[in-house]
């Protein structure tokens, strides 16, 4: 039945003189229609199963026709339709608006006008003028000639005779061959027609997998045939692969596909794919053979008309992704990944992850209902340019960011180097020649770094679960050369290609490297060249005579003689210990010494007790220290002089670092001191040494900020020995503080308000599993930290053991203080765990403090439950105080320290936030109870003090006036001062209750 003119757009060529047009663009599920041109008669292909051959020139028709009208806009109508051939509709197909198909066809020699009879097109008389022109010029299928005829027959191969794996091995893996689209079976599995060859075979798109399309229902005779009937001819049967051959494997999916149907997305896929690619050339890039025998390659469709031809490398692929089909499918969520066909892909395969990535990121096509699953793995987007300053292991680095100053820990991504030893395991084979490679090329040097993944790792074997640690990887890149010849150079790709490193072999889930492709190509060049641990020679053992350990003293002593005599010598700092004291390598002598700079010493941090030795309280600035010696020094070569070595074995001399003199740096930055007893006649460059002090103690620089004079701090340290009521008064400072526990009305602690490391501790105890931890194997030590938990509340607290009762070693028991808070109790074993060294760095926050002026009886007094509980009322429920300072009281047996560091008792006068009549302070509120007595005290006060002390004699007459508290019975006598003033409860034998009446 005829029809009107309609347009569309030319689908597909299935033969000759056959075309398939599509209504409708941009969307599946278009209406189609299959249209033979009218009175047009073309040779007839043969089947694709080879039971039939080519009719002469058949191939060339249809190659002709579909050159000539593939995806081009076409005006088309039926004009006439065979019941008997199964309803196959004839029509005209006019492409430029004006070029009759037909006439083209019929004039360039491919086809014959069909004999007048029946229907015919109502362009017959020209198509017969266009056909007779062809005849008379012998074009064509008008040849006379039959070996001309003969050889424009094809010879077909069945698609179970065409042997992918050798087309594999005779072309090259990663080689491309031409070809054309015979039809889109899925998304990502398309049957081809090899050129020159005209081989057909199946092609499975390398690297993803689309929706399956489900099994084909079995074909029917109004099927597209290879070719077109003829008019009042049945269409033979459309063949398939041939039933259990690898194409009917492939092109049916699995059973489970078949039943239910196309999945999601499944058209869309197909369509997207029919679109880019059918009946079109196309280049094949192979890639291998699955495991059904069919070829994997990945694909390049030409770019829509109009569009630049991308330029080709030097393989002849494309030099963009634009035109790659499975780039293309993936970034319309069309398709995922394969991990079996990315591991065949000679390149390409992480630019195909990243494209599923950012799909699956934009919830794009098949993963518009995608929710990223939490796991290990977390994608970090940070890019940050810093300076190396530790070389960790082969395959960590410690970098300073330029910008924030933060150093970061990055471990280089996809990559393992052998691992470095511990105390208890040697290092592995070239372990040590990967560090040293990294640390000539790298430390100190400014690098790039693309943070690309991070991942939490559990820990190894004996580890705890609480214990996993999360690793963030990156690419890192140095700059090296100058000019023209300037490159930066993939730090992971150096070791590999030395041989010093393996590339990681990632699941299919897993992050990894930007550059992986680079990584494996830098490993094969590694391999081929049998460098570092590809090697077939021994690994290099390093022999190291380390004389820094404990108890080589006595080895250390005989390498001074030798050290003497070599003047200045190159060494590597391995390690910084302290600001003041390293750990440097002698590669001449072979010999690892601990050094620091002749009579530098820097503030030390703070060590709990241990095996016997008491606790070392922490000093200013310890750390700031360290971070210079460690920015400036370490891993770097550096210049040793030795002048001597204590009796610990520890070398004293001159280091420099180019032209920087290490103890020189540290005393012109007020990060060090010269030791009491420094000579600087008799000490090579101590003169140096000296001016350097003096410049900065002349500034007030770190350590020098509270600077005294000798004669002050002599007085000051006589003054620690003495009784609680001596010393001079220290400067008066005023502070916000919160009380956190009374002992009693004689002794209290506080803590600084808005102090952020309280915070922080509480931040920092309450994201551990304490109750997962394990008890400590061997009983505490007095002055030890430990994690203890308070019967209160049942939580965990720092705490410093005070006291261990050790009767029983398997049920220790001890006395803790918390140190955050000032309370203390008795716990056992069960109560106590090990503190993380994270926590032990940090000071305890409570600072223990008294009242200012006054004396209060103890609670074994009279009173002196009153007076504990009354200041609990005046001071507890966390309410925040104004303290002013009026005395720092060094603390007996704390030794003389650097500067007024010392512990110290504060000497605090407590009123409230804003308040100034000192009346109304704590002091003065516990006189004029009565519960207290005021203790003048000796020497010239400040006027600050001597308005305190006026306000605190008046509350005391008060209570005196009013015969309350201590005075109930009169004045206190002044012979009960041995006791503190105050009666004992009950009264002593023989002794008065009170005082005059």
């Amino acid at each position: 039945m005829a029809t009107g003119w309609m347009r569309g757009v030319v689908k597909e060529v299935p033969s000759g003189d056959t075309l398939v047009v599509s209504a409708g663009a941009g969307k599946p599920g278009a209406a189609e229609k299959r249209i033979t041109l009218a009175s047009v008669v073309a040779p007839k292909l043969g089947r694709r199963d080879g039971t039939t051959r080519d009719e002469p020139f058949a191939w060339q028709s249809r190659e002709f026709l579909r050159k000539l009208c593939v995806g081009k806009p076409c005006v088309f109508r039926v004009d006439y339709t065979l019941e008997q051939a199964g309803g196959k509709e004839f029509g005209t197909v006019f492409i430029n608006e004006k070029e009759n198909v037909a006439a083209t066809l019929l004039a360039a020699g491919w086809a014959k006008v069909r004999t007048p009879g029946g229907s015919q097109s109502p362009f017959y008389d020209d198509l017969a003028k266009a056909a007779g022109d062809a005849e008379a010029r012998g074009l064509g299928v008008h040849t006379k000639d039959k070996d001309v005829a003969a050889a424009a027959v094809r010879d077909l191969l069945s698609a179970d005779e065409f042997d992918a794996q050798g087309l594999v091995a005779r072309v090259g893996k990663g080689k491309q061959v031409d070809a054309i689209v015979e039809a889109v079976n899925s998304g990502s599995t398309l049957r081809v027609t090899l050129l020159p060859d005209l081989q057909s075979a199946t092609v499975m798109v390398a690297g993803v997998q689309c929706p399956s399309m489900g099994r084909r229902p079995p074909p029917t005779a109004a099927a597209a045939a290879p070719a077109a009937a003829a008019e009042g001819e049945a269409a033979p049967a459309a063949s398939g692969p041939a039933p259990g051959s690898a194409a009917s494997l492939v092109a049916a999916g699995t059973p489970a596909a078949a039943d239910a149907g196309p999945e999601p997305f499944a058209r869309e896929a197909r369509y997207f794919t029919e679109v880019r690619t059918l009946n079109k050339e196309v280049k094949v890039t192979l890639q291998g053979v699955s495991q059904f025998g069919v070829l994997v390659a990945s694909v390049q469709f030409p770019p829509p008309p109009g569009a630049p031809a991308p330029a080709a490398g030097a393989n002849g692929a494309a030099a963009t992704a634009d035109n790659d089909l499975a780039s293309a499918l993936l970034k319309a969520g069309l398709a995922r990944t394969a991990e079996w066909g990315l591991n065949m892909m000679t390149t390409g395969s992480f630019r195909l992850r990243e494209l599923e990535r950012s799909a699956k990121q934009g919830k794009v096509g098949m993963w518009h209902n995608y929710v990223p699953q939490t796991g290990n793995s977390a994608k970090l987007s940070d890019k940050f340019t810093g300076t190396v300053t530790e070389v960790v292991s082969g395959d960590c680095l410690l970098i300073k960011d330029k910008a924030s100053g933060v150093e970061r820990r990055v471990n280089l991504s996809s990559i393992r180097t052998p691992r470095m030893g511990t105390r208890d395991r040697a290092p592995e084979p070239w372990a040590v020649e990967a560090k040293e490679f990294l640390r000539q090329r790298l430390i100190g040097k400014e690098v790039s770094v693309s943070m690309e993944y991070n991942r939490k790792v559990q820990p190894l074997e004996g580890g705890r679960p609480g214990d996993a640690r999360e690793m963030a990887f990156a690419t890192v890149t140095i700059t090296e050369g100058s000019g023209a010849e300037q490159k930066a150079n993939n730090v992971a790709e150096m070791l590999l290609i030395r041989g010093l490193a393996q590339v990681i072999k990632h699941r299919a889930d897993e992050e990894r490297s930007a550059h992986y492709e680079d990584l494996m190509n830098a490993e094969t060049q590694g391999k081929q060249g049998k460098k570092g641990q590809w090697s077939s020679k021994e690994p290099p053992k390093p022999h190291v005579n380390d004389v820094s350990l404990p108890g080589s003293s006595t080895r250390a002593k005989q390498h001074l003689p030798f050290l003497q005599r070599a003047g200045k010598v190159a060494a590597v700092c391995e390690y910084v210990l302290s600001g003041h004291r390293v750990k440097l390598h002698i590669p001449k002598e072979g010999v690892t010494i601990a050094f620091n700079p002749s009579g530098v010493r820097c503030p030390q941090r703070g060590q709990a007790a241990s095996a016997g030795r008491p606790a070392v309280e922490e000093e200013p600035f310890w750390e700031e220290a360290l971070q210079f010696t460690r920015e400036h020094v370490l891993q770097r070569d550096v210049e040793v002089e030795v002048s001597s070595v204590d009796r610990a074995g520890n070398f004293q001399g001159t280091l420099r670092v180019g032209k920087l003199n290490l103890g020189v740096a540290l005393l012109e930055a007020g990060l060090a001191k010269l030791h009491p007893a420094f000579d600087a006649y008799s000490t090579p460059g101590g003169r140096e040494l000296e001016a350097a002090q003096a410049k900065a103690r002349a500034a007030k620089l770190k350590v020098w900020e509270k600077d005294e004079p000798e004669a002050a701090a002599e007085a000051e340290e006589e003054a620690a020995g003495g009784s609680a009521n001596g010393g001079a008064p220290g400067t008066r400072d005023a502070m916000e503080v919160v009380v956190s526990d009374v002992a009693d009305a004689n002794g209290l602690y506080v803590q600084v308000a808005d102090e952020p490391r309280v915070m922080w501790v509480a931040e920092q105890l309450a994201g551990l599993s304490i109750g997962e931890m394990p008890a400590p194997t061997a009983p505490l030590k007095a002055g030890e930290k430990c994690l203890a938990q308070s019967s209160a509340d049942k939580q965990w607290y720092r705490a410093t053991v005070e006291k261990a009762y050790a009767a029983d070693p398997t049920a220790p028991k001890y006395d803790v203080l918390f140190m955050d808070f000032g309370n203390k109790e008795h716990v056992t074993a069960a109560q106590v765990r090990p503190m993380p060294q994270t926590l032990a760095a940090v000071p305890g926050q409570a600072h223990q403090a008294c009242l200012a002026f006054i004396k209060a009886p103890s609670v074994d007094a009279e009173h002196g439950v009153d007076a504990a509980q009354f200041l609990w009322q005046l001071v507890g429920g966390n309410r925040r105080l104004t303290a002013h300072v009026e005395r720092r009281e060094r603390l007996a047996g704390a030794g003389k320290s650097w500067g007024s560091q010392a512990p110290t008792k504060l000497h605090l006068t407590l009123i409230e936030a804003g308040g100034e009549d000192y009346k109304q302070s704590v002091n003065g509120q516990l006189l004029a109870a009565g519960l207290a007595r005021l203790v003048e005290p000796k020497g010239p006060q400040s006027p600050e003090a001597a308005k305190v002390l006026e306000a605190l004699r008046a509350c005391q007459d008060e209570a005196r006036r009013k015969h309350v508290g201590i005075y109930e019975f009169g004045d206190v006598d002044s012979e009960e001062e041995d006791d503190g003033g105050f009666p004992a409860l009950g009264g002593k034998p023989g002794g008065a209750r009170g005082g005059r009446r």
